[in-house]
């Protein structure tokens, strides 16, 4: 992975997974970029925490619980104070994006390789 520049206006990014090597790989990539970064394992920890911490990116982590993360994604649009938020799923196959009936709507992007990959992180670090 190359040596990301500091960025012009440091971003907020939250990560959502439970795979503890997948997340300290993005949360070093994306710190060493000079972003700040919060993670959570959780639905329950993002949503109150999202008032003292207002992300300009959410990235959930679909490889290991795909059903979880996507339900996340489905709150997050379905909330009024974060429907607009960019959210990038990382690990998701096209089968997690949702039915023609019940799609993930809103900005977002999707990576079918895991977290870790240097390509998805150097993706994640351009967008900010």
């Amino acid at each position: 992975m190359r040596t990301p520049r500091a960025p012009i206006i440091p971003r907020k990014v939250w990560l959502l997974g439970s795979n503890e090597k997948r997340i300290a790989a993005a949360v070093g990539a994306l710190e060493g970029a000079g972003h700040a970064v919060r993670t959570a394992e959780t639905s329950g920890e993002l949503t109150p925490a999202l008032r003292e911490f207002r992300p300009d990116l959410i990235v959930i982590d679909m490889q290991d619980h795909p059903d979880r993360g996507r339900h996340v994604a489905m709150q997050l649009r379905a909330d009024r104070a974060t429907r607009q938020l960019p959210i990038v799923l990382v690990g998701a196959k096209k089968e997690h994006m949702g039915t023609a009936e019940k799609p993930i709507t809103g900005p977002t992007r999707r990576y079918r390789l895991p977290m870790d990959a240097p390509s998805v992180l150097n993706a994640i670090v351009a967008e900010l």
